[in-house]
């Protein structure tokens, strides 16, 4: 809602025609997804990602965040723009445990597929604008940054939140984490160490506007 606020308000304005700043992107898809789609009627399965989506969108807005997309059963959301907040990566974080815990009391009372959602998490500079053709135009986000993100949750196990080196020295403060290993990511010439997420420090947080 803020973001089509912004742009009604002021559709010309630079930011929708590219800029680049800092910002953390969450990747969540689903371990197992094809195996389930192919075992079961077209119904459920769409039934089981709209339940999925509905509980992640919820978890990213109430964090300050916006859903960039939906990519098969993946989500990318986006903290720090278009709306600045310079907690951005603690608040992805935020949202990654909330969504997991969420997800996990789900699959106790429904579909135990919502358990297997893995998570990625990286921060750093991003590309976002208006991106398309006459036909098709959508606001969105790209760069390595995103593509690191996305390369995480890949390899997260079903219920973890894996996050990057330079997440973890942001909040080194308010997790608790294990290491994960290093690991050789598609496109990057240098491994990357990550670490797993397990908690959080709990303080007075209003979430969304705060």
């Amino acid at each position: 809602e803020e973001v089509l606020e912004m742009i009604l308000a002021d559709p010309e304005k630079m930011w929708l025609k590219g800029h680049k700043n800092d910002a953390t992107i969450l990747f969540a898809d689903i371990r197992g997804f094809t195996a389930y789609a192919e075992e079961r009627e077209p119904e459920e399965v769409v039934e089981m990602l709209n339940t999925y989506f509905e509980i992640a969108t919820r978890a990213i807005m109430d964090y300050g965040g916006y859903v960039d997309k939906f990519i098969g059963d993946g989500v990318l959301g986006v903290f720090g723009v278009p709306v600045f907040r310079k907690d951005h990566v603690e608040r992805a974080v935020r949202t990654a445990l909330d969504l997991m815990d969420q997800l996990h009391m789900r699959s106790i009372h429904g579909n135990p597929l919502l358990s297997s959602v893995g998570i990625g998490i990286h921060t750093g500079p991003i590309v976002s604008g208006n991106i398309g053709s006459q036909v098709k135009m959508e606001y969105t986000v790209i760069g390595d940054t995103v593509n690191l993100a996305s390369r995480l949750s890949e390899l997260a196990a079903p219920g973890e939140v894996l996050v990057t080196e330079t997440v973890f020295d942001r909040l080194r403060a308010l997790v608790s984490v294990e290491p994960a290993g290093t690991r050789t990511i598609k496109g990057k010439i240098a491994s990357v160490e990550t670490w797993r997420v397990t908690a959080i420090k709990q303080r007075a947080y209003v979430k969304s506007t705060d």
